[in-house]
């Protein structure tokens, strides 16, 4: 009996986030479902495996071009893809964003295979992505651009560049409507997506969530992290990112130092590593935080939960409409301050261990003094949004596709 074969595309594998863990969870469900399923990237570091906490099937270009002009780079990457598609003829290809699908779309015209994507976030969420200004764009940039509060903090009204690079992106914007058209489907992570991809691409998306182990609804600390960091007196406030601007770490900052100006029992601590440290440690000194702040750097996928589990709130301000860290803390039943800008489904809605907060500093100085002094007994089981319920949903949607 023939073994259907399915190829995951994710470009960029070299550092680890949710759109990486993602990929490999995916990979590792289908190959625990039977399927012989193969990793195409571009690009990869090692450390991107969540301290080699997967082994699976991947497959690196030898992109010598990498680094290169964005057009010659692009072709060599089709070239290399089309060619590795027609080594292995798989039934199924899925990508991870859509500058995978647009790559897929050039690498299979003319050919009989057939591919899905994903898309986690859509251009507007990306602030150096050029394509959002292009004129395919221009009749619903306002109107997505003023949807989020994100979008209008972080994305201008106008990019200024120079004539080749507008007409590339031009080029490229079309290039990806496209591809994403051509896609059999379309997944994301949130409706506040699929009516971003409805908006952009006249395409409709199918909206699945997951985000953690089922281990994780039993998960019982194996250490207790207060104790590691002294801090066993104190009432732990956890935030963990990578710490860029997106992440709006500066703004938990100042609000946290508003709250700690009526606590003496509070400790904030930021997990993570980012091109954002030095600034925020000095932002911390200017608020005479730095004896409240802990910057334990990075934390090992292993740590994790033990993280979350000795946190009194975990603060989740980044700009975002879905994580997997916060649903993580929330399956373990502990409280989370995260933006109004984050989606609260059918199977959130009610949950008492969310407190929402515009993005301003005011809003979460009051939202994590609210978690910090509101007691909750009541018990959630998140097992809708485990990596195996989500990928069940995926391939429900593509069952047919597979079979065929």
């Amino acid at each position: 009996m023939k073994t259907n074969h399915i190829v995951l595309l994710n470009g960029d594998l070299t550092e680890a986030g949710g759109a990486e863990r993602l990929t490999f969870e995916e990979a590792r469900y289908l190959e625990k479902k039977g399927f012989n399923t193969t990793i195409l990237t571009f690009d990869f570091r090692k450390e991107v495996l969540f301290n080699q906490a997967y082994k699976l099937n991947i497959h690196v270009f030898d992109m010598k071009y990498n680094g290169m002009n964005f057009v010659v780079q692009s072709i060599y990457r089709i070239m290399a893809l089309r060619k590795q598609i027609w080594d292995i003829k798989p039934d199924l290809i899925i990508a991870s964003n859509s500058w995978d699908c647009t790559y897929l779309y050039f690498a299979t015209l003319f050919t009989p295979f057939q591919y899905a994507t994903h898309i986690h976030g859509s251009i507007f969420w990306f602030i150096d992505d050029p394509l959002k200004y292009a004129l395919i764009h221009r009749k619903v940039f306002h109107e997505i651009r003023e949807s989020v509060a994100g979008h209008q903090e972080f994305i201008p009204l106008r990019l200024r560049i120079n004539f080749t690079r507008r007409m590339i992106a031009e080029f490229a914007a079309i290039a990806m409507y496209k591809a994403v058209r051509k896609a059999e489907k379309v997944f994301v992570l949130s409706n506040q997506m699929r009516w971003e991809i409805s908006r952009l691409y006249d395409k409709d998306a199918v909206v699945l969530k997951g985000g953690f182990s089922l281990d994780v609804l039993n998960y019982r600390p194996k250490q207790d992290i207060k104790r590691k960091l002294g801090i066993e007196n104190k009432k732990m406030i956890l935030n963990v990112n990578r710490l860029d601007p997106r992440k709006r770490v500066d703004l938990l900052i100042k609000a946290f130092g508003k709250v700690s100006d009526s606590y003496d029992d509070v400790v904030l601590v930021i997990g993570g590593t980012g091109k954002d440290e030095k600034k925020l440690k000095v932002l911390s000194a200017e608020l005479n935080l730095t004896n409240k702040i802990r910057f334990v750097g990075h934390i090992k996928e292993q740590e994790l939960w033990d993280y979350y589990s000795s946190c009194d709130v975990m603060v989740h301000p980044n700009w975002a409409e879905f994580a997997i860290a916060p649903l993580e803390a929330l399956a373990l039943n502990k409280k989370v301050v995260w933006t109004t800008e984050m989606e609260i489904d059918e199977t959130l809605k009610g949950n008492k261990y969310i407190f929402p907060a515009d993005p301003t500093v005011d809003d979460f100085a009051i939202a994590i003094e609210k978690a910090l002094n509101t007691e909750i007994k009541a018990k959630y089981y998140l097992d809708v949004y485990t990596w195996d319920r989500y990928c069940e949903g995926i391939m429900k949607e593509l069952d047919l596709l597979v079979k065929g």
